[in-house]
């Protein structure tokens, strides 16, 4: 008979939230739910006559089922009568088969962290270790384990640092990847710049080639201007022969004067006024005059404006 010890009511026990537990999540959801019950039971201080009863009644579904034929088989004085460990061995044997024990010993034989996702990593190693804790014991070999699965990147470094505890080697692993984890980012921006550098490099080296606008650089005749030149036709003045710009941009054709008329824009031989009969009525005074003024124009402007273009008399 065991002797009686103070505990908690069940509502204690339910204050802490234990999980229910269904039992068609497989072995490592079986050894979860056992050590979650386990720290409610320390935490609620439940008494050890009550252990059994408070938590079989977190069963449901086909745990229950199953829980509902232990107590018709040993009866119900019985089943509630075992102690926790004996408790854990039944919920062991049924719900973590020894077939699914070896697919777990296999899984953890062969678990490998996968890129950079140690915290993934190491979270299914030890789903794998509950289910399999001859392999994972004692400490050493499951630190040896847990190492062995890393990536090369950062195995032989844990491996030298010789942790004295898993959790060393977990906190070494994970401050490892993410260093890695930096550096790999920081060339990966490095190797785009370097892409954009050598584009860029590439274009002006094929815009030089092609005289800095898209066209060749060889001297070719060119149709529009008529003349040779390089690159892109910027045009042919047909008022002061000079290339590179055209006649209504040319600078020397506004500040010319035409000796004839005495206006600016053309010169003397391109005088629309040349050639028409002249006014029979003109006085000759009016005549002089104006030929007067436009010479005087001229003289003061050529002093002023060096690019004036003289007209020819």
């Amino acid at each position: 008979m065991k002797a009686a010890t103070p505990g908690c009511t069940y509502k204690e026990f339910l204050a802490c939230k234990p999980s229910e537990f269904a039992g068609n999540e497989g072995a490592t959801a079986a050894l979860r739910w056992l050590e979650k019950t386990e720290a409610v039971i320390a935490i609620s201080k439940c008494a050890q006559d009550d252990q059994v009863m408070y938590a079989s009644n977190l069963f449901k579904e086909g745990a229950l089922e199953w829980w509902n034929t232990v107590l018709q088989s040993k009866g119900r004085r019985m089943a509630y009568a075992m102690n926790w460990e004996e408790f854990k061995s039944l919920v062991e044997r049924k719900f973590c088969p020894e077939y699914e024990k070896e697919q777990m010993t296999n899984k953890f034989l062969t678990h490998r962290m996968v890129d950079v996702d140690c915290r993934k990593y190491t979270t299914t190693f030890f789903e794998y270790a509950r289910v399999v804790p001859t392999l994972a014991s004692p400490e050493p070999v499951l630190i040896s384990r847990y190492i062995w699965g890393l990536i090369s990147e950062i195995r032989n470094i844990v491996k030298a640092a010789k942790p004295r505890t898993i959790d060393d080697a977990v906190d070494l692993a994970n401050t490892l990847t993410d260093e890695l984890v930096r550096t790999r980012e920081e060339n990966r921006r490095k190797e785009v710049a370097q892409k954009i550098t050598q584009v860029i490099r590439s274009d002006n080296h094929s815009d030089f080639k092609k005289g800095g606008n898209g066209q060749s650089s060889t001297s070719s005749f060119c149709n529009f201007c008529k003349r040779k030149h390089f690159g892109r036709c910027k045009g042919y003045c047909n008022f002061c022969k000079i290339p590179g710009h055209q006649e209504e941009d040319c600078r020397r054709k506004k500040f010319s004067v035409c000796y004839n008329c005495g206006e600016t824009g053309h010169l003397r031989p391109n005088c629309p006024k040349l050639n028409k009969p002249s006014d029979t009525k003109a006085k000759p005074a009016e005549e002089a005059k104006r030929n007067a003024r436009a010479f005087q124009l001229t003289a003061q402007e050529t002093e002023l404006i060096p690019d004036v273009i003289a007209g020819t008399s």
